[in-house]
């Protein structure tokens, strides 16, 4: 794969001739460490059984070796004899990922950029290791068994340290002492239950402050700890947190999910004008819990996922939800003040319950005025429910027991472009003339796997899409695609058509 070897290069190994000064020993099953010839100066060792590493390995290359790559193996600090990694004075980037050390591996290099450690075993990392490495600008230890004492002062050292990761380790606090350089600061699940006041004020370049999954509650969060001009984003979700904490307007993304957030002030979200609230899924905003303000720049952001819960009725779903999804549980009811604070709603999901038409309030539709897709399909339904809402964009009422849509049920419903009514007991009888009326901008209609032998009447000249397979239709008259002028897709297999029911140029 790598093409004839150079002259210059372990017999375990690669080394391409257009780039002599790499060699590759990674995914070859290796026990050991080759001995490194003269001139290699980007050594590939990962993904191999490699459990120790013995003095001499590296003599050739000590002070030019400038990468060392050692993820998965299974090495030990054990097992690494002092005159390796203690001798590489050059070394510019060494990963020792997804290994069985305890205790951190740092070459004496001074030219050290990038040191990457991450799912081992490490329970500390000492101060004074980096005291010296005056390049180093990421390091990352995520995945280890780190602790807040344990990384006291670790990091004070590196004056150019650009990214730091900490995430999945013990910490119960932000790491003290780090330098003023950062731009990159992940502490993600940790155990951290509170910030430093003027934590982020010692870092005049934070730009990316990862805290998700962690123990945060709002007494934990000193005020405007998080007002800070550099900050272009922030991860607070998956906290304890009740409410949305002081923040600056330079601010770019902000996540709050899966919090317990129930208000937010309308001086809290004034000063965001650039904001993006990536995520408030998971909260839950009691009535009157946000403020006019917050509407505007809460939109589209409230998202309510109920599906999957076993669920037997619709529980009270959070003012401004815009999105709500309840497929998939045994829910057989829609009472009238079932969805009585969500007047916000956008969308829908009430796929795979156990809905019928005599357990639907009516009017419990009807006055959602922004609502535009309504998913009712694999439930119990025997007839379109009404009113519907005159903002619907999309309606899927598949795999019922529909057997009649009634005269005017889709009057006024002239956004309306989808309507999936496949999988019913329609007859004939039970989509007359009358029964699309209003649909004025209906685009696409479904209808297939129904009971009707002949073609559908009424349909709006707007339909662009008819599904009619699966039925038991035996003829098309002759003049049936007149008034459908925008006709351009047409399903009419698995019917009875025979020669004699199609009309000469039809089609």
């Amino acid at each position: 794969m790598l093409g004839p070897s150079g002259p210059n290069c372990n017999k375990e190994c690669d080394c391409p001739i257009s780039f002599p000064s790499a060699m590759y020993c990674d995914s070859r099953k290796l026990k050991f460490v080759p001995i490194v010839p003269t001139g290699i100066k980007y050594l590939y060792l990962q993904n191999n059984l490699i459990e120790e590493i013995k003095a001499g390995v590296f003599d050739n290359v000590t002070d030019t070796l400038r990468w060392l790559v050692l993820d998965n193996n299974q090495i030990t600090n054990a097992k690494i004899e002092k005159g390796t990694i203690d001798k590489l004075t050059a070394l510019e980037k060494l990963f020792f990922s997804f290994n069985q050390i305890t205790e951190a591996v740092i070459p004496p290099s001074k030219s050290l950029e990038e040191l990457k450690m991450t799912n081992n075993k490490l329970s500390k990392f000492p101060s004074g290791l980096l005291n010296d490495k005056e390049n180093l600008t990421s390091v990352s230890l995520q995945h280890n068994e780190l602790t807040s004492e344990g990384i006291a002062d670790a990091f004070k050292g590196p004056k150019k340290l650009l990214s730091l990761d900490l995430s999945h380790n013990k910490l119960k606090k932000l790491p003290a002492g780090v330098p003023s350089s950062l731009e990159i600061l992940y502490a993600d699940f940790n155990e951290i239950d509170k910030i430093g006041a003027g934590y982020l004020k010692k870092l005049p370049t934070l730009r990316y402050l990862r805290v998700s999954h962690n123990k945060l509650l709002d007494s934990g969060i000193p005020a405007g700890v998080f007002n800070v001009t550099s900050l272009l984003e922030l991860d607070l979700s998956f906290n304890k947190l009740q409410s949305i904490p002081e923040i600056n307007e330079q601010l770019e993304q902000l996540y709050l999910q899966a919090n317990e957030i129930n208000t937010i002030s309308a001086v809290t979200l004034i000063p965001l004008r650039r904001v993006q609230f990536k995520s408030l899924h998971a909260n839950c905003f009691a009535a009157g819990g946000i403020q006019y303000v917050s509407i505007r720049q809460l939109k589209k952001l409230c998202t309510v996922y109920c599906d999957n819960k076993g669920l037997k009725s619709i529980p009270k779903i959070p003012p401004y939800t815009w999105y709500l999804y309840l497929q998939n549980n045994l829910i057989e009811t829609m009472p009238l003040d079932a969805l009585q604070n969500a007047t916000q709603l956008r969308w829908i999901n009430l796929n795979r319950n156990k809905i019928t038409s005599d357990k639907v309030g009516e009017g419990v539709l009807g006055g959602m005025k922004h609502l535009a897709h309504l998913y009712m399909d694999d439930n119990l339904l025997s007839t379109v429910p009404s009113p519907l809402p005159v903002s619907l964009e999309h309606l899927r009422l598949s795999r019922n027991r529909i057997s009649k849509i009634p005269a005017g049920v889709f009057v006024g419903l002239d956004k309306l472009n989808l309507l999936d009514l496949q999988g019913n007991k329609l007859m004939d009888d039970g989509v007359t003339e009358v029964s699309l009326k209003g649909l004025t901008s209906l685009v696409q209609i479904n209808l297939a796997k129904n009971q009707l032998s002949s073609m559908p009447l009424g349909l709006p000249p707007t339909t662009t899409q008819l599904f009619l397979d699966g039925n038991n239709i035996e003829k098309i008259p002759a003049d049936y695609f007149k008034g459908l002028p925008k006709m351009a897709f047409l399903r009419l297999n698995h019917n009875k058509l025979g020669s004699a029911g199609i009309p000469k140029d039809i089609f």
